[in-house]
């Protein structure tokens, strides 16, 4: 998920309102693509402040916006999504935490917002001991050379979505079947890898609001369990 794909409009002021969060559990890919575009479009019309979807995806391949054949090795029976976030190829499956903020960009500032991001994982890593790094050039985190979490965009009306994904107890093989993000070479890692007594999955959703609360100065409500089609009508969004 490395990569932002960004479509400039009018730009907005930044809400100063409660964002809702949410936790999606286990959901397919391209239906929660379309509720990100759709919840996207509400953001800029002014109808919601910004929301944060937390979740798992079930296996996938996602193909960015820079993404092609060259970036498959073996499908595996996996199935291929286009994304509409920037990028080249990467993978999600059961086991990573993937954090999608349907947000106003703070202060115009794309790169800074992508910083942030990458800053909330590294906060939350930390915490757990864990040391991880930036490369330049390289959106995402890295840990002794291997990748920990991806970051990857899109951007319209200077609203955000997608957003990044942090390998928390994910099946590392499955990384085989593509060239994660554009680089033959690399080797992912995750934190069930590094740590001996790894969080569940339902602590890493807490430590990661905690770090973007800290890093952006979000105000979020309490993270909420919601099926994925749910959603909308949770927000008043629908009819």
């Amino acid at each position: 998920m490395a990569g932002v794909s960004h479509t400039s409009g009018q730009p907005l002021k930044r809400s100063a309102a409660e964002y809702r969060a949410f936790d999606l559990g286990l959901a397919p890919y391209e239906p929660v693509q379309a509720l990100q575009s759709r919840l996207r479009r509400a953001v800029a019309d002014g109808k919601l402040p910004g929301v944060v979807l937390l979740l798992e995806h079930e296996p996938v391949i996602t193909m960015g916006s820079r993404a092609g054949l060259h970036d498959l090795r073996h499908m595996g029976g996996l199935p291929v999504a286009e994304s509409e976030r920037g990028g080249q190829a990467t993978l999600h499956a059961p086991g990573q935490l993937v954090s999608y903020p349907v947000v106003p960009i703070p202060g115009h500032d794309l790169s800074g917002y992508v910083h942030g991001l990458e800053e909330a994982n590294i906060l939350l890593l930390d915490g757990l001991g864990i040391r991880a790094e930036r490369r330049a050039g390289k959106p995402g985190l890295y840990v002794a050379g291997d990748k920990i979490s991806s970051v990857g965009l899109r951007c319209q009306r200077w609203v955000s979505s997608h957003g990044t994904s942090l390998n928390v107890s994910i099946d590392l093989s499955l990384f085989d079947a593509i060239v994660s993000c554009g680089e033959p070479q690399l080797r992912q890692t995750s934190i069930a890898e590094l740590l001996p007594d790894a969080p569940a999955m339902p602590m890493v959703k807490q430590l990661y609001l905690q770090a973007v609360m800290q890093v952006f100065g979000w105000r979020l409500a309490p993270l909420c369990p919601i099926t994925y089609d749910l959603i909308e009508a949770e927000l008043g969004l629908e009819g």
